[in-house]
């Protein structure tokens, strides 16, 4: 099938003529995002199951991830529907239709993404702005705050909503818009969103982030290692880095898993990049369970492109002021805390920075 990438919003109700063609032809299909989910993915792969469960009742639609599970959705509807494994491209025989969200790179949702790419139907929906994979059809619109956002509007979901749709679309626009506070001159139209979608939810911002984003006490201790591993480092040409980390012997011994680690490094990332003085850009690395190491990225406007660095690196991608990458181990060897750190520096010494 021919591809075809559709990238100005002008066309978004071409693009959903297209969408609704090809899934009414359909008989199994398959919903996924990128491996380790955040707030925007799950709303993203819930909306889109909520939506087409409503449209057709008789369809085989699941939601896989390739990775472990994060419990701290399951408030969320259809939650209990997605299914999470070793990795997504072994549970793809017999699916005819892929529909890729949040993501545009077969390899961000598995590590076998050759198998993702021969499903004979493949549907994207992302607003990242990195180069994408060959798609049957794509939205791809990096204007966006949130795909949550480009996912209403593309499948004009006021034609569905309710309470729990609301919710999900609350989700996935208030995680990637830090609340609110990245909207930017050209994206004010989700305020508007937000009121219709606050309105039907009948819920407070306030309470409703307080049931899915409660500090676990049990993960104080990663954030005290956070802070106290946090090292600024300047070399020419490049606007000072701030880095932290956790050891891989300090996640084992404390028994912290995978979910743990996700929840400690996004309240550090949150509350310390880039918020301290002067400091425009940082990045924050993490052991995983499976051996490797999630590295994490956030910038300021006008500073350090982290999705440039991401991919310049080959191991990851995302926005351009907040990208998420991962260092995979290779035949069980763990990679090391330190090995990644110096990849990263090593490539600003030999490199020019990308600044937007």
């Amino acid at each position: 099938m021919t591809t075809s990438t559709i990238h100005t919003g002008a066309t978004i109700s071409e693009f959903r003529e297209g969408f609704f063609s090809l899934v009414a032809q359909a008989q199994s299909i398959v919903i996924t995002a990128h491996m380790s989910p955040d707030d925007d993915s799950i709303a993203s792969v819930l909306s889109m199951y909520t939506i087409l469960t409503k449209k057709y009742s008789d369809k085989k639609i699941q939601v896989i991830y390739t990775g472990e599970t994060v419990e701290r959705y399951n408030i969320f509807s259809y939650f209990d529907q997605i299914t999470f494994v070793d990795d997504i491209s072994n549970h793809l025989d017999g699916v005819d239709t892929l529909i890729l969200l949040d993501v545009c790179k077969y390899s961000r949702s598995s590590n076998f993404p050759d198998v993702l790419s021969q499903v004979p139907t493949r549907i994207c929906i992302d607003h990242h702005a990195s180069p994408p994979a060959e798609f049957s059809l794509a939205l791809i619109e990096p204007t966006y705050s949130s795909n949550a956002e480009l996912i209403y509007k593309a499948l004009d979901a006021e034609k569905y909503i309710d309470k729990p749709l609301a919710e999900l679309f609350l989700l996935g626009i208030l995680g990637d818009t830090g609340n609110l506070t990245f909207v930017d001159g050209a994206q004010t139209e989700v305020f508007l969103i937000v009121k219709k979608l606050v309105e039907i939810a009948n819920v407070r911002i306030d309470s409703f982030l307080s049931r899915y984003r409660t500090i676990p006490k049990r993960i104080m201790p990663l954030l005290q290692e956070f802070v106290k591993n946090t090292k600024y480092i300047d070399i020419l040409g490049w606007p000072t880095m701030q880095y932290s980390f956790v050891e891989r012997s300090f996640a084992e011994t404390g028994g912290y898993s995978d979910e743990d680690m996700s929840a400690a490094s996004h309240i550090y990332m949150g509350q310390y990049l880039p918020r301290i003085e002067k400091q425009e850009w940082g990045v924050v690395f993490s052991p995983r369970s499976d051996g490797g190491v999630r590295m994490s990225s956030r910038s300021m406007s006008g500073s350090v492109n982290v999705r440039v660095l991401s991919e310049s690196l080959g191991v990851g991608g995302g926005h351009d002021r907040a990208s998420g990458a991962n260092f995979k181990s290779e035949e069980g060897t763990p990679v090391e805390i330190d090995f990644c750190i110096q990849t990263v520096l090593d490539f600003m010494k030999n490199n020019k920075p990308v600044l937007s």
